[in-house]
């Protein structure tokens, strides 16, 4: 009989990979949501039991998994950018939308902050209070700084290529909420013999969405820095997760037994380009060329060594190998 496993965030396009795939290979999966599954959706084809319910309401959490009683939480659900408005203009932090302004008309400012942090200490108070022992969480490669640069000024890396010990600056709500997010599973960690494994996942790519293909663009020509970069020059490292590698890197970490109780893990798929990553390094970001110099072949400026050791984890649909 395979281990009972609930997926937040389960209607999501993640969740409509992660659900099926895990179901495929055995488990009982079931699916929360504040959002109910599409009709012509992956997880609605495959059978998965659904419950409807916020992550910020602990009853919902309850409800939720008591009825899927799960041995396995896989934490997915989260709000994937900040939703805070900045000045106009102020900082030019992010000049793809409409010229520096973030323009929020999608859900209240307060929503990323909230909903990631205290959806992220419901969902494991839930887990304590039901004797739910492992948690596996989807957290980000913002958590770096990366992110929306709100101060203006550059993000660099301490080393090259980053690894999950590099110091963590998060400056933007949402960089933000997943650092505070893996602060909240180290501490159920600490105080009730937990187990988390936090997923920095890179730039999730969704083979089968049109979106998705328009946004990460392959075997591309990485563009030389310009003065007008300044202050953006690491928003991007062409590096990707494929959902399909992300899948079966949550079934790794089910099944390992070989972990700390919290361990972090960046998780992606490939690099977008052909070239050398020190070369590209040093057209794209001269200042770091040194660091970079010794980064074998097009591997990524951020590291997924330590989950290739620690899980054998090897992704599997490099866009290299893909018709």
């Amino acid at each position: 009989m395979g281990k009972n496993v609930l997926v937040t965030g389960g209607s999501g396009r993640l969740g409509n990979f992660v659900c099926p795939y895990l179901k495929e290979q055995g488990y009982n999966v079931s699916s929360f949501d504040a959002a109910p599954p599409k009709p012509d959706s992956a997880n609605v084809k495959a059978g998965i039991p659904f419950v409807q319910g916020s992550l910020t309401n602990l009853g919902d959490c309850l409800r939720a998994f008591t009825f899927g009683q799960p041995d396995v939480i896989v934490h997915l659900g989260a709000i994937a950018h900040n939703v805070d408005l900045q000045p106009p203009y102020a900082k030019e932090y992010n000049r793809n939308i409409t010229d520096g302004v973030r323009l929020n008309w999608e859900m209240p400012e307060h929503a990323t902050m909230e909903i990631n942090t205290m959806g992220s200490f419901y969902v494991m108070d839930a887990a304590r209070r039901l004797g739910i022992k492992q948690v596996i969480a989807a957290s980000s490669y913002f958590v770096l700084g990366i992110g929306f640069r709100l101060s203006g000024t550059s993000y660099e890396p301490e080393y090259l290529p980053m690894d999950e010990d590099h110091p963590l600056l998060p400056e933007d709500s949402y960089s933000l909420s997943k650092v505070l997010g893996e602060e909240i599973y180290k501490a159920f960690v600490r105080a009730y013999g937990m187990r988390v494994t936090a997923m920095r996942l890179l730039g999730v790519y969704y083979h089968d969405n049109e979106r998705s293909r328009m946004m990460h663009q392959f075997n591309i020509t990485v563009p030389a820095a310009t003065p007008q970069d300044k202050g953006y020059l690491i928003s991007n490292t062409y590096q990707y997760a494929d959902a399909r590698d992300i899948a079966v890197f949550v079934k790794l970490s089910i099944e390992a037994d070989n972990l700390n109780p919290f361990e972090a893990f960046f998780v992606s798929t490939d690099t977008k380009y052909t070239e050398p990553t020190a070369v590209i390094a040093a057209r794209r970001w001269p200042f770091l060329a040194e660091k970079a110099k010794d980064i074998p072949g097009t591997e990524g400026i951020i590291s997924i060594k330590k989950a290739e050791r620690l899980l054998g984890y090897k992704p599997a649909y490099s866009w290299r190998d893909q018709k």
